[in-house]
């Protein structure tokens, strides 16, 4: 990995994340300025955005949003198999190397970025951290996704680029992977800076405090801890930076990127040669081969959707009349998702106020959650909703208002698991009814029995991995 790492540099500003190999490079001869540093993490924004379909994957294939797609017709795809439930460890969608690549990107620039300084003297301690803070959020979105998908994972904090390391390491359980993840960004928050003066692709693609505390509130909400969640959105609301875009202008977020209302987002540019493979899930054209998509959109989401949604149309383009079901429309606008370059976008503005308004509801404070709901509800073109009820009717109306805002953006499972496995799965019900809605009638009562069980909610460890590293167990519900 460090050899691949050396192998990557930047040559200008305006060539952001574009691969240049060099030769005969030596960690002695690599680590002497600033520029190697912004190398470095630039590679590591060079994995992650090598890695988009597996996010989508592991935060929406397991959702009630998606169904099997034209293009998974001989029904024996990964994909299809997830969907109806039949998970086995040879499954490629449950590969992590590339996320691990981040991982180790992210601790290789932690151990050698603060030797820079002695060699680059211009490189100033405030410089440094605010490189360190980029590094670590690097690693805490990683392992965010990895926790999430499967609940226990190694935890390297130190790259694997000498014989010393130990790279055999037994999995660590949720609570140690993110309280590593929270020490991380707590770290980050105080020293990324706010922002970049380079350009607007490097405000939205670069890890900037804005984005360290998107990150920090989604982690807080994930673990509960929700008087913290409120406080990091509040550092975002408060700032004049962020706004909600306009009703008509809703598209524009999918079709241009890099909005207003963008916090994060993985940058594409295919003047530059940036492009991702989306195409193959969602269906559409690689310039030269036109690709059914691999899922469509489940047509009880169609319904969802009140006529007065603005969100409706731009989300979902019915192709039922040509027999092809109904496909995921949000990125194909003005030509960005045919060209294969729609940035990916991880944490924007309505994602911050849905976040406090969900960790309101559990702090008691309903009005002051229905406000913060009311305000996107109104973006989309929709009249207010009143949080009545209890609990659980409350967070469900948030959570149906996450997914008709994110629809198809990598987070409904994830949304669904997070409140399914709250007060110790108190509603894994839920999540339950979701992973059911697919198999035949007669198999819900075996599957309702299997899946009581909350590790099947997370996904098994792939052969591969048990093979090579004997420390590993597999997740006990798939031995």
């Amino acid at each position: 990995m460090l050899a691949v790492l050396l192998a990557l540099s930047v040559s200008s500003c305006n060539d952001w994340l574009k691969l240049e190999p060099q030769n005969d490079i030596t960690v002695e001869d690599f680590w002497k300025s600033k520029t190697d540093i912004r190398t470095a993490l630039n590679s590591g924004y060079i994995q992650l955005r090598s890695q988009v379909n597996t996010l989508f994957l592991w935060g929406d294939i397991r959702s009630d949003f998606v169904v099997q797609g034209p293009s998974d017709e001989d029904f024996s795809t990964p994909y299809y198999r997830i969907l109806n439930l039949e998970i086995l460890d040879n499954n490629e969608v449950l590969k992590w190397g590339g996320i691990y690549k981040v991982v180790n990107y992210a601790n290789t620039v932690i151990k050698y970025a603060p030797d820079v300084r002695k060699t680059d003297l211009s490189l100033t301690k405030k410089e440094l951290n605010a490189f360190l803070a980029e590094a670590y959020f690097q690693r805490a979105l990683s392992y965010f996704y990895l926790v999430r998908t499967f609940k226990e994972v190694p935890l390297y904090l130190e790259p694997t680029d000498t014989d010393d390391v130990d790279i055999f390491l037994e999995k660590s359980d949720e609570e140690t992977v993110l309280a590593q993840i929270r020490q991380d960004l707590e770290w980050a928050e105080r020293y990324a800076p706010r922002g970049f003066d380079t350009g607007l692709e490097y405000n939205k693609g670069f890890a900037t405090k804005a984005a360290v505390q998107a990150l920090l509130a989604d982690v807080y909400l994930w673990s509960e801890m929700y008087a913290e969640c409120k406080v990091m959105c509040d550092k975002i609301i408060n700032r004049s930076t962020f706004a909600l875009m306009e009703r008509d202008q809703w598209s524009r977020i999918f079709e241009e990127g890099n909005t207003h209302e963008s916090i994060f987002e993985i940058q594409f540019d295919k003047g530059k040669n940036q492009q991702h493979n989306l195409y193959k899930l969602f269906g559409g054209s690689n310039g030269s081969n036109f690709f059914d998509p691999s899922f469509l959109v489940s047509p009880q989401v169609e319904d969802l959707y009140d006529a007065n949604d603005i969100r409706g149309d731009l989300t979902i383009i019915d192709n039922s009349a040509q027999g092809s079901g109904l496909w995921v429309g949000k990125f194909y606008g003005g030509g960005k998702f045919s060209d294969r370059d729609a940035n990916w976008i991880v944490y924007r503005y309505a994602d911050i106020l849905l976040m406090k308004a969900e960790a309101l509801v559990h702090m008691g404070d309903f009005f002051a959650a229905q406000k913060e709901l009311n305000k996107v509800r109104k973006r989309a073109g929709l009249g207010p909703k009143i949080l009545a009820g209890d609990r659980n009717d409350a967070e469900d109306a948030i959570l149906e208002e996450r997914g008709l805002e994110f629809a198809f953006e990598g987070k409904r499972w994830f949304d669904l698991l997070r409140v399914g496995k709250r007060n110790n799965f108190e509603r894994k019900s839920k999540l339950i009814s979701v992973l059911t809605a697919r198999v035949e009638p007669t198999e819900i009562p075996k599957w309702q029995s299997l899946l009581s069980d909350p590790m099947s909610l997370y996904l098994p460890i792939h052969i591969d991995e048990l093979r090579s590293n004997l420390n590993l167990k597999q997740n006990p519900y798939y031995e």
